[in-house]
């Protein structure tokens, strides 16, 4: 097809020109245009960053000193009665005893031991939990105010690549650390 005349073919650069500033305009254009937005973020960055956070961190870490101490002290105990066994003449009395003092102290150690996982571990869940409700909150109203239609969480998402154009976990963590102000 032929264009005459200098008005048919202004027109039909002018069509052209508006469709090339079309694909190859705005960055931000271009990705409203490109489909639905997507972001990741990164769970144990926002527990290490968030004000909250950082609190749950040094509550359990506390806690968790004070306990292998606990278990330090008994190891200590042990470890004294074993060497007070190592000087004891062989198949005496005071021997033997001290031979079932450490076995009653390393049951004691393993069972306080396990008591201490167990502690810990639901410690943890506890003061985590309002940090991952708050999160899952936050992340709601993001998707609804913002256009997400996917947040992902890095760590549990099997992601192996993303463009860090897409990453949230600043605001997360700022909008935790606006609603953990507000609430103290």
């Amino acid at each position: 097809m032929r264009i005459r005349g200098g008005l048919g073919k202004s027109m039909f650069c002018g069509g052209v020109c508006g469709l090339v500033l079309m694909f190859t305009g705005s960055p931000l254009l271009a990705q409203e245009s490109a489909g639905p937005k997507v972001g990741v973020f990164d769970g144990e960055r926002v527990l290490a960053e968030s004000e909250m956070g950082q609190e749950a961190v040094a509550l359990l870490s506390q806690l968790q000193e004070q306990r292998v101490a606990e278990l330090q002290a008994q190891q200590a105990e042990i470890n004294t009665i074993r060497q007070q066994a190592l000087s004891a003449a062989p198949g005496t009395v005071e021997a033997a005893q001290l031979e079932r003092q450490m076995e009653d102290r390393s049951l004691q150690y393993q069972r306080l031991e396990q008591d201490v996982q167990q502690e810990l571990g639901q410690r943890q869940a506890e003061l985590i939990e309002p940090i991952t409700q708050m999160v899952r909150q936050i992340i709601d109203t993001m998707g609804r105010e913002e256009g997400y239609v996917l947040i992902f969480n890095m760590a549990q998402s099997g992601l192996v690549y993303f463009d860090a154009t897409i990453e949230v976990t600043e605001e997360i963590i700022r909008r935790i650390n606006v609603v953990n102000a507000g609430s103290q």
